[in-house]
């Protein structure tokens, strides 16, 4: 029996391997229990088990199976008792030795958190030198060159210079301890394996071997020298430098019988970001008539779900095997939501910013700690708007709030329960103080005094708790899989020897963080059956008729470390490690043997500005070229694109008879008609749906919060003047500046904080022009405050049509000469007054762009129309106060031209009035002023 075996790419691995059983075992009797396989990877051997079963008549006791480190770890255990080294066991291990024996290199490092990255370069360079069976005597040389110099930092010269005393204190500890690191665990099996006699097995059969390390080398020759291994090959030797090498090791040809050309059929696709690639995907499938023989191989994890997502409604039973990173999941966010909470918390108060980021996120808000999931939902959306000022309660505004004061504030519940009782839901405001406090212990208290990995890993395992029992996350095979991850992570960090020790608790969560941004989930389905989605590596010694590539670009496939911060290539190179020529070869590979046996191959990759296809498609075209001997090759390349149903520029919404019902006895203002002359289709998000934006926490005041808190200070402070002459003493001025101090601290200190200085101090300044300005103005033209914030209604009836209107006027005040006026201040720079009457009658056309530009807003008028009406036979003006510069600009200038403008303006609103609840009239969107578009808060609605 031949012992070596090779198989061109174009075979099918596993069947042919199943067919060599067939013949020189099944036929012979062979209990193939006595059988052990040992792959790369764990997957091929389901996939040889049933094909093994097709071969079999009956029953039968299956082989034994193992992947290789799986096969190494069982080897080392018949020689010795031990477990396997976590990382972070392993990481601290090496940050222990080289405080101790090299301190020279934790230099500027001497926190764990610190050298954490630096102790997992460490760690995984021993263990490669461990797996390459690297002895100290080369390790000397490389010692004896860095002590001399290497042209290399001097931070990585000292970590060469000690490495041999780190290495072997590390072995030290970990043969101490029986806690073994991955690569020592290969180091000692190639050591043992001379004693292992496996003596269970008639014949180990290793398959699919592309790049073998020294350690392997060892244990695998073992057993083949004593006629006891089988090899089974894929590819030529002549065409794969790494098999090349293996045959050299083995002293054999690593030659199929016969080589066979590539039949595939080939599309390439050139797709213009990711999903657009799914998309494709999803299109792919449609014309595959067996999912079952189809594999879609994701070299790049952040693909998988929006590929899940795209794909899962239509593409029935699939399987996803593949590493996926933890920082991408739910949990992981949530995570980063707490340790960000107890790192901006200051005197015991909790920054409200990172506060709402945490409790709202959806593993949070939607957990069912009562009978309902919405209870949660909606006590968390009242505490987020009574945080934003929207909703008034004790805590509403602050920047910084205490657990205690929320959950003792007795009006957030109210509204809670007043809500909720709107939804059917009856639930007492005691109730959801209590579910505030176990929000707060489980994502805030539980974490305020951990200071070292025990009390993390319980605060960790009773957090994880809630969430499984309470939240969806069980919904979620996903989640569930990283939850498993996490519990495991969290064993690890409470069974470490080091979990007692203190920590700084910034320190700790900053080492748990790296620590869990570097962990990949390895997710595993039931690989028999349906449509495969797979990893790069998952693919080993497996055939498909249909595989589909995603994103075959060059930072992906292949997919390197283009930087080695601890060790150059060079030093690499010379101490026989696996080098990225090797690691480059290998995926290539890879990626060649899974294509070659397929019957249609279909590559999708991004091109554009920041991408470029892979060089292995490259290559494929270049062998296509090469093959035709010229460069214009027919490659069925596909240009990815969808057939978009462009929306017109001014989209509209056409009314119905119950909208124009609903216009015709709406109550207007002059905000509200104002709108509708800047962009009709705001006006109907905003005055007919009712849409408003959601407000967003600010650590800064806007521009409409500081005007709120001038109109409200004005109002407040001036309301002593109405029905008399407005006089600005000192005894005013103490009597402002003290309501000034107080609404302030109420308004923004104590939502800024210290940062609310230099807000304070501007507005000081800015107010103390101001009662300057007003002082002489009163001395000179005021009689009487007649009132402040006046808010009033009432009817304009039009030719047609009557409306009703409402409106707030911040000021009227009489005058010395008996006139009225009335005043509407104004924070900001952009002043909106109708033009003169005789640029009026020259310029507007009545229709709404003409009105927009020439009246430009109806405040002033609606105000004048209504004042002149209560203070009839009296003179009446009105004037917009600027805040800012402190001048007033009048409605009109001279009364006997003004009469003709009331005319028009009035003309004008009816002009518009009318428009709005004409049913043939759309409400259209309006893109003539840019910046106005550009801070709509419905921009996205009309694209």
């Amino acid at each position: 029996m031949e012992r070596i075996i090779t198989y061109n790419l174009k075979e099918n691995f596993i069947e042919k391997i199943a067919n060599f059983i067939d013949r020189n075992f099944i036929e012979k009797g062979v209990d193939l229990s006595k059988l052990a396989f040992v792959f790369e990877g764990k997957r091929p051997s389901l996939f040889l088990l049933r094909a093994l079963s097709g071969k079999m008549k009956g029953s039968f006791f299956p082989p034994k199976f193992f992947a290789i480190d799986e096969f190494i770890n069982d080897l080392l255990l018949k020689q010795i008792s031990f477990a396997k080294m976590s990382n972070m066991e392993s990481c601290y291990t090496i940050y222990t030795l080289a405080k101790n024996v090299a301190p020279e290199i934790i230099k500027g490092r001497e926190k764990f958190s610190r050298f954490l990255p630096w102790a997992r370069e460490i760690s995984t360079f021993i263990d490669a030198l461990d797996a390459e069976d690297v002895r100290d005597n080369a390790l000397k040389n490389v010692q004896a060159n860095a002590a001399i110099g290497y042209d290399l930092p001097k931070n990585i010269n000292t970590a060469l210079k000690n490495i041999i005393t780190i290495r072997n204190a590390y072995h030290q500890v970990a043969f101490e301890k029986k806690l073994f690191p991955e690569g020592y665990i290969y180091l000692r099996a190639a050591e043992v394996v001379k004693n292992v006699k496996l003596d269970e097995f008639e014949k180990v059969i290793f398959c699919g071997f592309s790049y073998i390390q020294k350690t392997e080398l060892r244990i695998i020759e073992h057993f083949y020298e004593r006629g006891k291994a089988i090899l089974f090959f894929q590819g030529n030797e002549d065409k794969w430098p790494l098999l090349k090498d293996n045959a050299r090791k083995f002293s054999c040809s690593i030659k199929p019988e016969r080589e066979e050309e590539e039949k595939y059929h080939l599309h390439l696709y050139s797709a213009f970001d990711q999903h657009s690639q799914v998309c494709t995907v999803r299109e792919i499938l449609k014309g595959v008539k067996k999912p079952e023989t189809t594999v879609i191989v994701l070299p790049d994890a952040e693909s998988m779900i929006p590929l899940v997502s795209e794909i899962g409604s239509s593409a029935g039973d699939f399987n996803v095997s593949l590493g996926y990173p933890l920082k991408r999941s739910s949990l992981y966010s949530l995570f980063e939501f707490i340790i960000q909470a107890q790192k901006t918390r200051k005197e015991g108060k909790y920054y409200a910013r990172d506060y709402l980021a945490t409790i709202s996120q959806p593993l949070v808000k939607n957990l069912r700690i009562l009978k309902d999931y919405s209870v949660t939902r909606v006590l968390v959306h009242k505490i987020e708007e009574a945080l934003l000022g929207i909703e008034k309660t004790e805590i509403s505004g602050s920047l910084f709030i205490k657990l205690a004061a929320l959950e003792n504030d007795r009006i957030l519940c109210k509204l809670a329960a007043k809500t909720l009782k709107h939804m059917d839901i009856t639930v007492s405001p005691e109730e959801l103080q209590e579910i505030i406090k176990k929000l707060h212990k489980y994502l805030f208290t539980i974490w305020e005094e951990t200071t070292n990995f025990h009390n993390f890993a319980v605060s960790l395992g009773n957090l994880l708790e809630v969430l499984l029992k309470k939240s969806f996350i069980k919904s979620y095979g996903l989640n569930l899989k990283i939850a498993e991850r996490i519990y495991a992570l969290k064993d690890e960090f409470q069974n470490a020897s080091f979990a007692q020790e203190e920590f700084p608790q910034g320190d700790l969560f900053k080492i748990v963080q790296n620590m869990l941004e570097n962990e990949i989930i390895a997710f595993s389905g039931s690989p028999l059956k349906g449509l495969q989605v797979l990893g790069m590596l998952e693919t080993r010694a497996l055939n498909f008729e249909n595989v589909i590539i995603m994103d075959a670009n060059e930072a992906t496939l292949p997919n390197l470390h283009l930087s080695e911060p601890l060790i150059p290539y060079d030093i690499a190179l010379s101490l026989g490690l696996g080098t990225r020529k090797n690691e480059e070869e290998i995926q290539r590979y890879n990626f060649t043997r899974l294509i070659s046996a397929a019957k249609n191959v279909h590559i999708i990759y991004e091109e554009n500005s920041e991408k470029e296809k892979s060089r292995f498609v490259e290559r494929i075209i270049w062998e296509a070229q090469k093959k035709e001997k010229k460069l214009d090759v027919a490659i069925n390349l596909k240009r990815v694109g969808f057939s978009v149903d462009k929306q017109p520029e001014q989209k509209e919404i056409k009314k119905t008879e119950e909208m124009v019902r609903f216009l015709k006895n709406r109550e207007y203002s002059a905000s509200s008609v104002n709108t509708y002359l800047q962009c009709p289709l705001q006006f109907y998000y905003k005055y007919v749906l009712g849409f408003k934006e959601k407000e967003e926490f600010q650590d800064e005041p806007e521009g409409a919060d500081v005007g709120t808190f001038l109109h409200k200070l004005l109002e407040e402070t001036f309301k002593k003047f109405i029905g008399k002459k407005p006089k600005i003493d000192q005894e005013f001025r103490t009597y402002f500046f003290a309501r000034f101090n107080e609404k302030f601290e109420d308004d923004f200190a104590r939502k800024m904080g210290s940062d609310s200085f230099l807000l304070k101090k501007v507005l000081r300044k800015r107010i103390e022009e101001f009662l300057k300005r007003e002082g002489e103005r009163n001395e000179q033209k005021v009689q009487e405050i007649l009132c402040l914030e006046e808010e009033s209604s009432g009817e304009i009836e039009f030719s047609r049509d009557k409306f009703r209107f409402t409106q707030i006027i911040d000021r009227v005040d009489k005058l010395e000469d008996g006139s009225i006026l009335i005043l509407d201040y104004k924070s900001g720079s952009e002043i909106l007054k109708p033009r003169k009457t005789d640029k009026l009658e020259k310029n507007m056309e009545f229709n709404r762009k003409s009105i927009r530009d020439n009246i430009k807003s109806f405040q002033l008028p609606l105000y004048y129309y209504f004042e002149n009406k209560k203070y009839e036979g009296l003179s009446v003006n009105a004037a917009l106060y600027s805040l800012k510069n402190f001048k007033l600009n009048y409605l009109y200038e001279e009364k006997d031209d003004f009469a003709k403008s009331v005319d028009i303006y009035m003309q004008a609103l009816e002009f518009i009035l009318h428009e709005i609840t004409n049913l043939d009239e759309s409400f259209v969107a309006d893109h003539d002023n840019q910046r106005i578009c550009s801070h709509c808060p419905f921009f996205y609605l009309c694209r």
